[in-house]
This record gives structure tokens, sequence and C-alpha cells, in this order.
């Protein structure tokens, strides 16, 4: 479950759209009466005090539920830090009538998950649109709202669980650098503490004082339901009314929590010194709470100061080599929170030039105020993520919670329209009174006789604040859309253009006009891609940062006059684009990423900048644990020369190579492979398509590689049986991973049993095999799994095993392992783990063939393999045919313990 929400202002989902344009009915009898509408969402309340939003849209058919309760760890007494989190866990468990939530989660195929913040609680499961499934999923809310066992059994089986979780976020050291400056920052909030908890409050926690924050916080009248996506609405609010009025209003009373932060005298420092491959600054500085009418100011002081290519700590830290990253954000929160910026350094960096960069440009904004174009590039930003977002009931959900939890879901439509509002004037008044040195985490005390102190902040009252709020129309609605493989491929149009590139295109209706574009280039044969492996991966550095008319930063506010997201990276033999835009800036985004494409800039300075950034990521996979175990398992199972574009280098040969490649040596390898005569690009949604083709072929149909193309080959290794051991130091967390390699095409006839099997082994999250076991079972991993993959090309196929735990537990781990794919290979599955599988496979596919950008992925990947959506139809079809026997025989066929390559790496005692 995630626990560690997004630093950006999550945006608008437009799962608002058609909700506006479906009735719900007025109040029948024994229904609850609407409290209001805005754009589209229906707020009710039960008479028991549960909150209700229905948010219905027509246009994807899934749905999603969510229950936010308004408890954190914020409201965390003296020695029981971590509870919040610690239910979260547990409301995966047992519950009065269901003996595993995650279970029955898991084997319906929902998409689901929890999270815990400082202000609030989350849980939800997304699934394609079914009433049954619906009723199912409401009725175990309801279940799990009052009636959750919260036991010493299923918490002792959690407890090495959430252990390992706290020792995996021990790896991240810009996280647990945030965690001692955040502790710092609060000398007697809760929101100085870890929504984690502290280890020794989390082991030695009280059964019955847990049972007691359970029964007084997870109650309907400190909860709001969401229903959001395809729905009956009349049916759903008659069964939530059913499924949830019978929970009595209890006669508690919420105390609210007293504590406000006092303003802060002076500077503070925090120093964390521990094994890594990388340096971190990090700053925090006091702010007010998330309905303030200074909120929205941050949002743009963040764009201001951590953009990426135009933000003042990226021109002045990572443009000038002193850094390789830089950044900033608003948390918000209920109570008065932070305003946050951060910046990576590499491990040979100068520090103390880097830092005083760093606070003299945050801090300098008193002196160098926001200018009228970076107020109207964070606005342009900002307004983007909410006209563009492609409908997501689930990130709508998540969006909303934040806001329920500081008071009001209304906040965030507030706050949109006061960023739209906003003055300079505005925004540099709140950077003069809130970013300065007296109210800074990371500096020292120094006595002063006249104290310049931020102003006292405290709670604001969202009532007051929405007064004069008049919510806006909601955003137009898209059409009701046959996402099954026959569908696709009825709607979707396949051309060849001149120079041999393949077009799909799949025209829709889509809510907000939105359009989804993806571009895959394959370049390069097997002798001609020799020894170009660093002039290859070099053009991924260079590209998109800039034309021959357009700076980086240009291109940037160009993509973003446009509400246009983007992404355009390469690498020795390939190279790839993708858009998310609207209907009427889908030609123009195609325009300038054609320009990006084909008239790169080749700056000398981004080429040097990009280097520094691709050496300190690979500097920091150097005592990653997952990172390091997997190269070292990739390493074992070749057989191939340096010079060979299918080689893999270790990190210090990457970074040697990065480094010795010449600008030169980029740029000749640009001109020579960079073309899209076998390229495949596939569009989605509300656009012409007589328009869309003729402008792709203008842009691109002429555009060739000057060297021949040829596949690749990549044959199965013969490595079996390999165990790895990778010593690192310092690691709290090991990572295991496990690859049986297979002489399997995706057309063999076994292929689909196997698919399945992969599944019951580990693929079915708290389903599978490999989880009841090593997870719950035993407690050593807070992650555990398996899955299958195989060519389209060629008999080459894995299936791959992983697990992160503590390092005394390896021995432990590995035997599970063994245990178990020794019992899976004896005893096969059971009818009911087939019947579970294919319920939650065939689920899973139909929920991603709803997103816009996953079909236009899927096409660009069905386009190279010269398949159609009726080969998903029928990997579909056989999978659904499958029996028992025919599972199992291809278990026993193909699956040999003996013969899987195992890597582990971490802190370990022994070096066995």
């Amino acid at each position: 479950m995630q626990k560690n929400p997004s630093f950006r202002l999550l945006a608008l989902s437009a799962a608002l759209a058609a909700a506006a344009a479906v009735a719900i009915p007025a109040q029948a009898a024994g229904l609850p009466a609407q409290v209001r509408e805005v754009e589209g969402v229906h707020e009710y309340r039960l008479p028991n005090g549960l909150q209700v939003l229905l948010i219905p849209d027509e246009s994807k058919p899934t749905v999603t539920v969510n229950v936010t309760y308004r408890v954190g760890s914020r409201m965390e007494g003296y020695g029981e830090t971590g509870m919040a989190h610690l239910l979260e866990h547990l409301m995966f468990k047992s519950t009065r009538n269901i003996a595993q939530v995650s279970t029955e989660l898991s084997k319906r195929g929902m998409n689901f998950n929890g999270s815990t913040t400082a202000d609030r609680t989350n849980y939800f499961e997304t699934f394609p649109s079914d009433p049954a499934q619906l009723s199912w999923a409401l009725k175990t809310e309801a279940e799990r709202m009052v009636h959750a066992n919260v036991i010493r059994k299923d918490l002792d089986s959690e407890m090495t669980v959430v252990r390992n979780e706290m020792e995996s976020g021990e790896n991240n050291p810009f996280r647990i650098l945030m965690e001692k400056t955040n502790a710092a920052a609060f000398q007697w909030h809760a929101y100085g503490k870890d929504t984690i908890g502290a280890r020794s409050d989390v082991e030695n926690v009280n059964i019955p004082h847990l049972q007691a924050f359970y029964r007084k916080y997870y109650q309907p009248d400190n909860a709001t339901l969401i229903v959001a996506g395809k729905f009956d609405a009349a049916r759903v609010l008659a069964e939530i009314a059913q499924d949830f009025s019978m929970i009595p209003k209890p006669a508690r009373v919420i105390e609210p929590t007293y504590t406000i932060e006092p303003v802060q005298d002076g500077e503070r420092e925090v120093t964390l010194r521990r094994v890594g491959s990388e340096k971190d600054l990090y700053v925090t500085y006091h702010t007010p709470s998330i309905a303030s009418p200074d909120m929205p100011a941050f949002s743009v002081i963040a764009n201001a100061l951590g953009d990426t290519p135009n933000g003042r700590l990226h021109k002045r830290l990572v443009e000038s080599g002193k850094a390789t990253q830089a950044f900033a954000w608003p948390s918000r929160h209920t109570d008065p929170g932070t305003f946050d910026a951060g910046a990576v350094l590499k491990k040979d960096d100068d520090l103390d030039a880097a830092q005083k960069i760093f606070l003299d440009t945050i801090e300098g904004v008193k002196t160098e105020p926001i200018t009228a174009e970076e107020l109207k590039r964070a606005q342009l930003q900002i307004d983007k993520g909410f006209d563009q977002l492609l409908a997501s009931p689930q990130d709508l959900c998540v969006t909303l919670s934040e806001y329920i939890a500081g008071g009001d879901w209304r906040l965030l439509f507030l706050q949109r329209d006061r960023v739209d509002a906003l003055t300079v004037e505005q925004v540099n008044k709140v950077a003069d009174e809130w970013l300065k040195a007296s109210n800074r985490t990371l500096g020292r005390f120094i006595p002063t006789d006249a104290p310049d102190r931020a102003p006292f902040a405290t709670r604001t009252d969202p009532e007051a604040q929405l007064k004069d709020f008049k919510p806006r129309a909601a955003v137009a609605a898209g059409e009701a859309f046959d996402s099954t493989p026959a569908g696709l491929d009825k709607r979707s149009q396949v051309f060849t253009l001149p120079n041999g590139m393949k077009l799909a295109l799949l025209p829709k209706k889509s809510k907000g006009g939105t359009v989804e574009m993806r571009f895959d280039l394959h370049f390069g044969a097997l002798d001609n891609l020799r020894g170009k492996r660093g002039a290859g991966e070099g053009t991924g550095i260079i590209i998109g940062t800039g034309t021959e008319t357009k700076t980086r930063a240009q291109l940037a506010d160009a993509f973003s006059a446009l509400k246009t997201d983007w992404e355009l990276n390469g690498n020795a033999a390939q190279g790839h684009a993708s858009l998310k835009t609207r209907r009427e800036t889908l030609i123009p985004a195609l325009e300038l990423l054609a320009e990006a494409m084909r008239k790169p800039s080749f700056s000398p300075d981004e080429y040097e900048q990009g280097k520094r950034q691709t050496v300190q990521g690979l500097e920091q996979q150097s005592d990653d644990p997952g990172a390091v175990a997997g190269l070292a398992l990739a390493r074992a199972q070749e057989h191939y020369a340096a010079d060979d574009p299918r080689y893999t280098p270790t990190v210090a040969e990457a970074v040697a190579e990065t480094e010795g490649t010449k600008l030169a040596d980029t740029i000749a390898f640009y001109r020579a492979y960079w073309g899209a005569d076998h390229a495949d690009m596939a569009i989605v949604g509300d656009f012409d398509p007589v328009q869309v083709r003729a402008a792709v072929t203008r842009l691109f149909g002429d555009w060739k590689s000057s060297v021949p193309y040829a596949r690749i080959e990549s044959p199965v290794s013969d490595v079996v049986g390999q165990h790895l051991v990778s010593p690192l130091k310092d690691k709290a967390n090991a990572m295991t991973v496990g690859a049986l390699n297979l002489r399997l095409q995706d057309t063999d006839p076994d292929y689909p049993a196997l698919t399945l099997a992969a599944h019951v082994l580990g693929g079915g999250e708290f389903g599978s095999r490999l989880n009841a076991r090593i997870r719950q079972k035993d407690g050593y991993s807070y992650n555990v799994g398996a899955g299958i993959g195989a060519s389209a090309f060629e008999p080459n196929g894995i299936i791959q095993f992983y697990a992160i735990y503590a390092p005394q537990n390896r021995a432990n781990v590995q035997a599970g392992f063994d245990q178990e794919l020794t019992r899976f290979v004896k005893n096969g599955i059971t009818a009911a783990e087939l019947a579970e599988a294919k319920q939650a496979i065939l689920a899973e596919r139909a929920t991603t063939r709803t997103s816009d950008a996953a079909v236009a992925g899927g096409w660009a990947v069905k386009l190279d393999q010269g398949r159609t959506f009726a080969w998903s139809a029928d990997q579909d079809a056989k999978l659904a045919a499958l029996t028992v026997d025919q599972v199992n025989a291809a278990i026993r066929k193909w699956i040999d313990p003996s013969k899987v390559n195992w890597s582990a790496a971490g802190t370990f005692s022994d070096k066995k």
C-alpha cells in the first residue's frame, strides 16, 4: 500500500466531465437528499453522518469506490505513533465476515490500494463497470468500516512486513533527510513525525489501544464515500443507503487537535551522515494551511523555483553544473504546513557552494521578485493539469481525499480559481512574508536584536473561504466507447506512410477532447551498431533539449502553451516519443514534436548537463539493492562482447562510456541512424483522422535513416542454476531477483497456460502463492511476487521473481521461494485458483483497454509485431478455455526450480 503521497499538486481528473450531464434522481423514499452539486460532483449525507460523493462518468467502463477517513498520524498520541498506518495494513486482513480482504479484492481482478498521510487514510478499488462487483465493493467497505477484527494474530503476521517497509525507506537518503529535517522544523506539531511511526511504538503497539483508535475514527460520521465512474446513480445511492445506514452514528465526540506550531525564531540545520552515492540539499519553510488564500501562491513560487528547465534553481544549479537535479513543492496540510525545495548533487560536487546558491535563490525572491512571465507559465501548467488529465476516477478520488482532510472537498475547485486570479503582487507578498532565513530549517541559531519573524499561522475556516465561491460548468462528456479488442479494431484505421512508417488512428469522443499519441522508432542492425552504444545513448541525453530555433526552456514553454504533456528520449537502437494533448492542439503539438525530433539544437551546454545527470543516476544505482541484484543477474546470463549492442555494461563501464562520449560522436550517430522508416505511431482520442493522417505524413513521411535496419535477435540464455550474492554497505533493506529462462515464444500453445500459472504463483498480489507464504504467513517481505514475459519474434521467454526483505532474512526468503516452487510443480493449481486467476487476469486486461494511453501504447507495439487487437482477443479466449489439467501439464513441462538463476544484494553478515 502506498504511504508517500506525491509532492506535486494532483490535477483535477476529467472524470468530472460527464457527471453534470447525468441526472441523479431527487430524494426518493428512504434515500438521502442531495446536499449540493459542484461541477458534476453530487454530495449526499446519510443520517449517521456519512458523507457521500457520486461522480457518474459514462465515457469509460470502470468504477472506483473510495473511502476517506479523516484520520492520519496527526491524531496519534504520544508513544502510539504509526497507529493510523498499522490500521491501514490491518484493513486488508480479516473482518467479521471476510477471512482475508486483500485476497478477495485480488481474486476479483480489482486494482486496489490504501494510503496514509498525516491528515487522512483512504482505501480504493477500481474495476470494470459491473453492478455485482460494485455491490460487493460497497458491502466490503461497509464491512471493514466497523467490523475489522484488529487482532493480535493479524498484526503479528503483518509486523515483519511493516518493518520491511520501514527498512526499504531507509535505503533512500533523500527521504531520510526529509524525515530528519521535518522533525527539526516542527517543535510540537505531529507533522514532524513520519507517518510510518517510530519503530519502538509500532513494535510494541498496545492492541486494546489500537482497537480503541479504530473504533473512534473508523465511523460513518468521520468518513467520505466516493463512487466515481460508470454506474447507475439511483441504484448505487439506494445500495449505499441500505449498506451504510445500518451503521449507527456513534455517541463519541472526536475532539479537534489543538496544537499549532509556534513561529520559528531562527535558522535550524540538520546533517545526516550515511553511506551513499550522492549529496542532497533539502529546505523547508513553515506555511499556512491548505484552505488559506495564500496557498495558491506557493504553487506558483514552486514552479518558478523548481521547474525543469525554466526554474531558477535548475538554471543556477543544474545548468551551471553545481547539481544534477533541483525541485520545489508546497506540502498541503489541514493545519499550517510547509514549502519545500531540494537539490541532488554528485558525490564529488561542492555541497557548500551549491547550498549558498540554493538558499540565495529561494530567499532571493525578496530582491528578485517573481515575474509576470513566471506567473503565467505556472498558471498555464496548473491549468493544463486540470484541463488535460484523462478521465481517471481513481486519481480523482485520491485528489479529493486531500481536500476532504483539509476541511471541504470543494477547496480543490476554489484553489484552482485562486490560482487563475493570482497577481504578481500577491505572489511576491506571500514569498516575502514566508521565504526568509528565520523561517527556514536547514540552518543554525543566530541571535539577533531585531528578529525578522514570519506571520503567525493558524487554521483557516473553509466555510468562510467558500462563501463567495461559484463553481464552473462541468467539462463536456465523451462517448460511451466499446473498449473490447473487437471494438478497438473496428474503430481503428491502419496506414503505411511513403517511407514505410506505420500509423494507427483510433478517433473517438473523449472527455475534454483529449488525445494520446505514442511514437516508437527502430533503427540500426547488429553489425552497424557494434561499438556505438555510447554515441547512441548520447542521443537520449541531447534529444528534446532544444531545436535549431528554440532553447530548451523555449521548447518547454511552447508545449505548455499548447497544454501538452510530452516525452522524447532514445538509446542505441530505438527512439520514443509521446504526447498527451487535446483535439485543437494535436496538430500544432505534432509539428512542435517534429521540430524537436528532426531539428535538434545539439547544445554543448545541454549535453554536458545531461551527461552529469546520467552519471549521477548511474552512480545512484551502484548501491541500490534492486539495481545491483538485477545488474548482476543480467550480466551472468549473457555471453556478449563489450562492443555488442546487447552487452550489459557495469556501472563503472557505463559511467566511463557516458563521460568519454563526445558530442560530435552523438551528432554523427543521430544523423546516420535516426529516421522514421521503421517506426510505429498510434494516436487515440478526439481528432479528425483525415487531417491528422495528412499532418503525420507531412511531418514524418519522408524521414529515413541512412543505415540499414534489421531486428537484433535475442536468443534465450542457456545459463541456469546460478546463485549470486552482491554485498553492499549500510543498507537496511535487501533484494532478491530470480529468472527462469524459457525457450518460449508468445505464440506457443502453452503461453496462455503459463501466464495463468505465473499469476497464481506470484502475479495475483495478495492472492498469489508466494505472497501468501513469504509475506502473509512468514512476514518476511513487503513486496514479493513473480511475472512472465515472452518475445513475439523468437523463442525467448522468462518467469521473473522478486522480493524485498531485511538482510538477516535472506536465507528464509530463499527457502520460501524454493519450497513454494517445488510444491507448485508437484501439486499444481486448484480449480478455485484457476477460476479466480481467469477472472482477475481478464478483468485487469479489460481495465487496461479503457485507458487511451494504454491503447496507444498497445497499438504501437502491435504495429511492430504485425498484429491487431484480434490477437489479444484470441489470447483472452484461449486463457478463458483453459482447464486445470492443461495448466498443470504446462507447469510440469516448463517450470524446473533447479534451473532458476537467483541474485541477491544487500548488507549480509554471511557471503554464501
